[in-house]
């Protein structure tokens, strides 16, 4: 997928800025029409190879004589987390081949003679835009900074149709068009590092290819912002074959980001099997008294898979790292400055001091009463 994406950019910027003017349409398209067969041949041997694993499992599961624990799991998480992301990238390969016709069909017919709108090629991303939007504001299972990014890019889809459909070519540049672009690469970017960053403090507790991942996608988001200001500002004629190799670097790190991620997932599932990660709690006191809490977690991250977080120890959220989150310690949760229970968990959490018991008798007055 990776190397015909990158090569289908690379045409495409070889064929604008007149490097290949000749080259047919198709055959910039080609690479990433390969792309899609060879992904959809994946699947079928993938759904194969699933099946066939599910059936081997149930049989050994049968046997009373089969040592292997592996024998003995349940493979139910297994199969609903491969269906999952099997469906998941078969919809987004569909969406992308559809727009991809789409987006020929209109470069062929022109804009004149009644040929397809930009409004109408833009349909697959309108529906993966539009899902984005109503999953993250309408049930509310998406984080701030993501359904901030899918607004930003609906802003510029909207934008670019009125200026290429509506008549209003003339109301503004193309500079204000791919401005919400520019802001959703700068909130990329700028949300990479906060993840990096937190990897550094000991917040986030990243696997090797999730941190490679991370950098590589930072310096995607790096590229493809000066590769935009570029030629927002004109200055694609003098880059010249730079575009060349900048368009397809930015896909080529992201692909190749996404891969390790994916084979780090994929060795995760062959040795738990599909089972969530079972995370300690922590025993803290409360005003109703001692309870656990939930301090370790997992965050699904997007391109990045699961990833574990852990709050800081106390002290240790100050300075650079203000915005992580910090282990509160059970007496500053409880006190409440200037009312009466200031102190009490103090004395709660005090050690209770232990007195001996004298025996009866004891002392030098039962002495006497004895003698």
């Amino acid at each position: 997928m990776t190397i015909g994406f990158s090569a289908t950019i690379g045409l495409g910027m070889a064929r604008w800025i007149g490097a290949l003017p000749d080259l047919p349409l198709w055959k910039v398209l080609l690479p990433a029409w390969l792309s899609h067969l060879g992904l959809l041949c994946c699947h079928v041997l993938s759904a194969r190879a699933l099946a066939a694993f599910i059936a081997d499992a149930n049989e050994n599961r049968s046997r009373p004589d089969s040592t292997d624990p592996l024998d003995r799991t349940e493979y139910l998480p297994l199969l609903q987390r491969a269906l999952k992301f099997g469906l998941k990238t078969a919809l987004l390969s569909g969406c992308a081949f559809v727009f991809e016709l789409l987006v020929y069909l209109r470069l062929v017919q022109g804009d004149d003679g009644g040929g397809i709108s930009l409004g109408a090629a833009l349909v697959p991303i309108w529906i993966l835009v539009g899902y984005g939007v109503l999953d993250g504001i309408v049930c509310k299972s998406q984080h701030f900074v993501r359904v901030l990014c899918w607004l930003l890019l609906l802003a510029s889809m909207v934008l670019a149709v009125l200026k290429a459909d509506r008549g209003y070519g003339e109301a503004f540049s193309w500079r204000v068009v791919v401005s919400p672009i520019v802001a959703m690469l700068t909130v990329s970017s700028a949300t990479l590092i906060y993840i990096v960053y937190g990897h550094q403090v000991g917040y986030f507790r990243l696997t090797e290819a999730q941190l490679t991942a991370s950098i590589l996608y930072s310096m995607a988001t790096t590229v493809g912002l000066l590769l935009i200001a570029a030629v927002a500002a004109g200055e694609a004629a003098r880059l010249g074959g730079g575009l060349i190799v900048l368009g397809p670097l930015v896909m080529a790190l992201v692909g190749f980001g996404a891969w390790g991620v994916t084979r780090d997932e994929f060795r995760w599932l062959l040795l738990r099997g599909g089972q969530a990660p079972i995370q300690p709690m922590r025993l803290t006191l409360t005003r109703r008294g001692w309870t656990a809490v939930e301090t370790a977690g997992v965050n699904v991250l997007p391109m990045l898979g699961e990833v574990r977080c852990e709050p800081l120890p106390e002290g240790e959220g100050g300075g650079c790292c203000p915005c992580y989150p910090v282990e509160e310690p059970d007496e500053e949760a409880l006190r409440v400055p200037g009312s009466q229970t200031e102190g009490v968990v103090s004395a709660l959490l005090a050690p209770v001091p232990v007195r001996r018991a004298r025996p009866p008798g004891g002392g030098v007055a039962g002495r006497l009463r004895l003698g």
